[in-house]
């Protein structure tokens, strides 16, 4: 129960901030300025290029990164274009002051050509689209994180309770060695006043003669 109350928090935070503005721009590729079309998202690099890795692969498509973008090559995204396309993303955060936005930006080429401009607008929307699976690949980074804090406080209460059972082993072994040391002082007392009696009988004898 207290798992499904978690996902309902952390999805119905995902969902108020989810950005997701997408918008025609320019970006320097291959040495020289071209169109692209850029999404915003309010979730880190990491978990953007992780949805769009993801997808990419799922298309059984082969990436490779090259000057800072991902690229596939005679791609086929339905979504966008039916023709075998090069593709090149980028991902990278906006600004130092807006570290907590992500930049993916688009391009797209045929035979060496940009041709972002002829699939813009069916580019905007496959950027769009994306926001489900990032918020998606969010929740499951969030409940991985906190998995492993849950799995970290637990190693530590059992370090916790470790402690206390040594604390106690040693608690106990010096209320034996209290009990020990009371009996032989006991004993000790006992042998003290016996000795004591026979030193005073000798010194009665003494006396005597």
């Amino acid at each position: 129960m207290r798992m499904k109350y978690f996902f309902m928090i952390v999805m119905t935070i995902t969902l108020q901030n989810s950005y997701g503005q997408v918008y025609e721009s320019k970006i320097d590729y291959n040495k020289t300025s071209q169109a692209a079309i850029v999404g915003e998202y309010k979730y880190s690099e990491e978990i953007v290029e992780k949805t769009l890795r993801d997808k990419l692969e799922r298309m059984g498509y082969k990436i490779k990164s090259t000057k800072g973008f991902l690229v596939v090559t005679n791609a086929v995204i339905g979504s966008v274009s039916s023709k075998p396309l090069e593709y090149a993303f980028k991902v990278e955060r906006k600004s130092r002051k807006e570290k907590d936005i992500t930049l993916l930006s688009a391009i797209v080429n045929e035979n060496d050509a940009n041709a972002t401009a002829d699939n813009s607008e069916k580019l905007k929307s496959f950027l769009s689209e994306l926001i489900p699976s990032i918020e998606a690949t969010n929740v499951d980074f969030m409940v991985n994180e906190q998995f492993a804090a849950v799995v970290k406080s637990q190693k530590k209460l059992k370090n916790l309770q470790n402690d206390q059972n040594s604390m106690e082993r040693k608690v106990r072994n010096l209320q034996d060695d209290l009990k020990k040391n009371a009996k032989d002082q006991d004993e000790m007392q006992k042998e003290i006043t016996r000795q004591q009696e026979i030193l005073d009988s000798l010194k009665a004898k003494k006396t005597d003669k």
